[in-house]
């Protein structure tokens, strides 16, 4: 989502004059800044909840066991 809007933002680029260009670069900067947090929280967990997986299987094997 981050990288459509970012692209979507950057197609305005090409007959933009200078200060459509900053007020492109103000929306990917506020785009960034809004969304990146989220995006690293998220990929954050999803590695934490990778790293258990391994530790979770073997728990359940020595209880079949």
């Amino acid at each position: 989502m981050i990288l459509h809007l970012l692209l979507t933002l950057g197609a305005h680029l090409g007959g933009a004059d200078v200060a459509g260009v900053l007020t492109v670069a103000a929306g990917m900067v506020a785009v960034l800044a809004t969304l990146l947090p989220f995006a690293l929280l998220c990929i954050r967990r999803a590695l934490d909840a990778l790293s258990a997986a391994p530790e979770r299987r073997r728990g359940v094997t020595a209880a079949q066991g």
